[in-house]
């Protein structure tokens, strides 16, 4: 017996490219029907980073003085004294202010000497 299939199907390279045309498409009305000046600040937001909660870093740092304390990794003690958070004070998902461990108040941590 001879096996025949009746209908077309779409190859996986043909799919690809109508989900990258649809999304290229969103892009597009959302640029154009929202403004481009307030597009372009969202997209800038989105690669910058929103802040974080200043509780969130806090608890991100001691966290890390607590695995320091542990295992006495240097990379995490680096990590301690040189990542940056982005702290958003009143909400409004944008940086108040750029601050690493050791400069916020909230955190202490007297094992780890930066």
């Amino acid at each position: 017996m001879i096996n025949s299939k009746k209908g077309q199907s779409l190859s996986v390279n043909t799919i690809i490219i109508m989900i990258l045309a649809i999304f290229v498409l969103i892009i597009l009305v959302v640029a154009f029907t929202g403004g481009t000046g307030d597009f372009m600040n969202n997209i800038a937001q989105l690669w910058s980073g929103s802040g974080i909660d200043s509780q969130k870093a806090a608890v991100t740092c001691n966290g890390m003085c607590n695995t320091y304390n542990t295992a006495q990794s240097a990379k995490v003690k680096t990590d301690f004294c040189t990542k940056v958070f982005k702290i958003d004070y009143d909400g409004d998902k944008k940086v108040d202010e750029e601050l690493t461990c050791p400069e916020m108040s909230s955190v202490s941590c007297p094992t780890i000497q930066c």
